[in-house]
């Protein structure tokens, strides 16, 4: 029977989304919902930001039919909440410390009714429990936005956002399996069948985007289910594990707003130094750049699976996350440099083709 109920909580969401985002696609080009092309973003025709909404809808089905209410009072208030200043914002662009605002109040909601609190980041630095004590609800309002917003910010090209977060959900249902939590894994499963329906029509070249609606909302959640899933009274899971699921959104957030803020710009203000820009400049494909990225999350959230399984110390699974973080962050002041020399040695290699043509020509 518990079988059967898995089966139906992923399939209920994909078949609802699958159903109603070409409906919701319809409505959104006649009330203009639409995400218009500039210099900053990389599409060329205007998309639906209808994405989010319909992942939304078929999760709400799948959660009222399958995952009992009993703690997710404060979850189903924050994600609701987010969903629809995000929706809000998709039609037109909202003040982000409004934004701001409401994210921190959708914490306060998860944390008040549904008792989701971050007491400690674990042994990470092998010296003892790193615990937060009088500074447990700071620091879960603080993580919570900063997961909300790393989702958010990695949505910049079709499938990526959408794949990153695929990847997460399904590591989570695989550790909310392993700690015996039946709700979240049904959580999971049910965002995973939301997930592979938007995928359908966002995957290159898509045809409707997640929006604000939709990566607010798979922020929220995944944030939610890291807390839950490492500071349940019997969790086995340590909190390093959920870190290195999301380990490349949180990674690349992090250090695009640490460089924006050294060369004096608005750390909340949209450029092209994401991961995925990067791997762009560099000549990749947006087929390839976004399946590079979702491998690279795959291998992550691997690790911190494999870690939980084997009950590897919390401190080498930490250290794997820091030597990423500092490989990045070191190598992000470069690649302008890298991109340039590269350039270079492009053009050196076009004119010496165009040289030896002409003197074969001659000869």
């Amino acid at each position: 029977m518990q079988h059967f109920r898995i089966l139906l909580a992923f399939i209920a969401p994909l078949l609802v989304a699958l159903w109603v985002l070409p409906h919701l696609s319809n409505i959104a080009s006649r009330i203009g919902l639409i995400d218009y092309p500039n210099r900053r973003k990389i599409h060329k025709t205007p998309k639906p930001l209808i994405g989010g909404l319909g992942m939304v809808i078929g999760l709400a089905i799948s959660c009222l039919l399958f995952i009992p209410l009993s703690n997710l009072r404060g979850f189903y208030a924050g994600i609701i909440m987010l969903a629809v200043v995000g929706f809000l914002d998709d039609f037109n662009e909202l003040n982000h410390r409004w934004k701001f605002v409401i994210q921190m109040l959708a914490a306060v909601f998860m944390i008040i009714y549904s008792g989701t609190i971050l007491y400690s980041f674990g042994d990470i630095l092998s010296i003892g429990q790193l615990r937060f004590e009088t500074y447990a609800i700071p620091m879960t309002i603080l993580c919570t936005v900063g997961v909300v917003n790393s989702i958010n910010m990695i949505d910049g090209l079709d499938g990526l956002a959408g794949g990153v977060s695929l990847v997460a959900f399904v590591s989570f249902a695989v550790l909310a399996l392993l700690n015996n939590q039946a709700e979240l894994m049904l959580l999971s499963i049910s965002f995973c069948g939301a997930l592979i329906a938007f995928l359908r029509y966002n995957w290159y070249p898509s045809k409707l985007f997640m929006g604000d609606a939709g990566s607010l909302s798979i922020g929220f959640c995944l944030a939610f289910l890291s807390i839950e899933l490492t500071h349940d009274g019997n969790s086995t899971i340590p909190p390093v594990a959920p870190l290195l699921v999301l380990a490349v959104p949180i990674v690349d957030t992090i250090t695009v707003m640490i460089r924006r803020v050294l060369k004096g710009k608005n750390p909340f203000r949209a450029d092209k130094g994401h991961l995925h820009h990067i791997l762009l400049k560099f000549g990749f494909s947006k087929r390839r750049t976004a399946m590079i990225i979702i491998l690279l999350s795959l291998c992550f959230s691997s690790l911190g699976i494999a870690g939980a399984v084997l009950t590897i110390h919390e401190y080498y699974l930490f250290s794997v996350f820091g030597i990423y973080f500092i490989i990045y962050f070191i190598s992000s002041f470069s690649i302008r440099k890298l991109f340039m020399f590269k350039k270079q040695l492009k053009a050196k290699q076009k004119t010496e083709v165009v040289e030896c043509k002409g003197g074969f020509e001659r000869v």
